[in-house]
């Protein structure tokens, strides 16, 4: 898997910065059955895959998949600040976690910014 990522990573650095945000997410209270904690580390993945997606669509598809990853990325925040409020996470982690989703989030709305772009050639049309 670490091979696949780290190929995907070469050109697509926001593969990189998900998959750190996901080892963070396991920072969210130690026990095992912590359901949030599952629902986050789930998240994750699913924005992960909608990343993968992404990178091998058109541009108007893109467009959809990048906006629901972007949706996954805010239920993502609210996890976070459940998890803070209920102390399932220490102040440090939760920090790190936040930075993860807004270096993530910044990278997506780039990302959607440049393909939302019209080119010359469809503003003609």
């Amino acid at each position: 898997m670490k091979d696949i990522l780290e190929n995907f990573s070469e050109k697509f650095p926001i593969l990189n910065k998900t998959y750190e945000l996901y080892q963070s997410a396991t920072g969210i209270s130690s026990s095992e059955e912590n359901t949030l904690r599952k629902s986050a580390e789930i998240t994750i993945l699913e924005i992960l895959e909608l990343i993968v997606i992404a990178t091998r669509q058109a541009r108007v598809e893109k467009k959809h998949t990048l906006k629901q990853a972007l949706r996954k990325l805010d239920t993502m925040k609210v996890f976070a600040d459940m998890a803070a409020q209920l102390e399932l996470v220490k102040e440090p982690k939760y920090n790190e976690i936040n930075e993860g989703l807004k270096s993530v989030g910044a990278m997506l709305g780039g990302w959607l910014k440049s393909v939302s772009v019209e080119t010359p050639a469809a503003a003609a049309k």
